[in-house]
């Protein structure tokens, strides 16, 4: 059975180790006889404790160098340890080696890559240390701003992270990883204009959000960019516009679309790209939920953007 690996990678003192100590805690990730093994690359301020780590059936191992991960030394790990998961703390300063991205053996494969960042230092490591941090981020899953206050800049943070790698999950943490509420929210448009533009990169997002709150979006004034995706039958001013998420690859997955009424569906065309402006409105559902619809006011052609798949963050 292969042993997946989790590679957690960022800035000496920027909440790596705190992360792995809390994943450690998790029930649900430690469910069963888990048997963890962290190599460490990195050591800073939080230090692992051997009884908190003997406890969770946790062993650590400390490497001097990404180098010293050889298909070697993994077969040595491996058959001392037995581990059910490898933890990696990688040492955020150096680029990830191609053999721990694209050549670890096929019974120790990488899974996820998670990158924590101090929202409190951000500003300045990306101004000084650009190319550092675009290491950390480009080949990343999963990015956790960690010590974020009410003012801290969502923004800020997010559009450095999403213009080095945009498929990247997002999430926003407190000091100690408490919820916090950001004074501008964490939505990348601004909610509260009186023209919500949607840009392509955020449409995900916004349908996340229309999705789960309907009613915040009702008689906005909206621009969206879609594919005409379906028609209706019996209607004939009204088809379902959207964008498609991946559910695993290119080759499967799922539509975010939303029904568009006002338009002459018989002077459009199926699978093409339109820009579309009007008022979004709230309407019950069968089920006793609500969803939005999208009354057009004006349409045009659009051109398919380069990458065409949508991204929750």
């Amino acid at each position: 059975m292969a042993t997946p690996v989790y590679l957690f990678t960022g800035f000496l003192d920027s909440g790596k180790t705190s992360l792995i100590l809390d994943t450690l805690n998790d029930a649900s990730f430690m469910e069963g006889n888990s048997r963890i093994l962290i190599l460490c690359l990195e050591q800073g301020e939080v230090a692992y404790n051997d009884k908190y780590l003997s406890a969770r059936k946790a062993f650590v191992e400390y490497l001097d160098s990404p180098d010293q991960l050889t298909e070697e030394k993994i077969h040595e790990l491996d058959t001392i340890y037995h581990p059910s998961q490898v933890f990696i703390e990688y040492n955020g300063t150096l680029p990830i080696t191609d053999f721990i991205l694209s050549k670890m053996p096929d019974y120790w494969p990488l899974v996820q890559i998670l990158t924590t960042i101090d929202a409190s230092t951000f500003e300045m490591y990306i101004g000084a240390m650009r190319s550092m941090i675009y290491e950390q981020i480009k080949y990343s899953d999963t990015i956790i701003c960690n010590r974020c206050t009410p003012d801290t800049s969502a923004s800020l943070l997010r559009g450095n992270i999403k213009a080095i790698n945009k498929k990247t999950q997002i999430f926003y943490e407190g000091v100690h990883g408490a919820p916090v509420t950001l004074k501008e929210g964490t939505l990348p448009f601004d909610i509260n204009a009186p023209l919500l533009d949607i840009k392509d990169d955020d449409y995900g997002i916004w349908y996340m959000d229309a999705t789960e709150n309907p009613d915040k979006y009702d008689g906005k004034e909206i621009i969206l960019r879609g594919k005409f995706s379906e028609t209706l039958p019996g209607y004939h001013q009204t088809f379902i516009m959207g964008r498609q998420a991946m559910v695993c690859c290119a080759n499967d997955t799922s539509l975010c679309g939303l029904t568009v009424t006002g338009v002459k569906v018989e002077e459009l065309q199926k699978d093409h790209w339109y820009q579309v402006q009007g008022n979004l409105k709230t309407i019950p559902l069968d089920n006793g939920g609500k969803t939005v619809v999208l009354y057009a006011n004006r349409i045009e052609n659009y051109q398919q953007p380069e990458d065409e798949f949508v991204y929750f963050s």
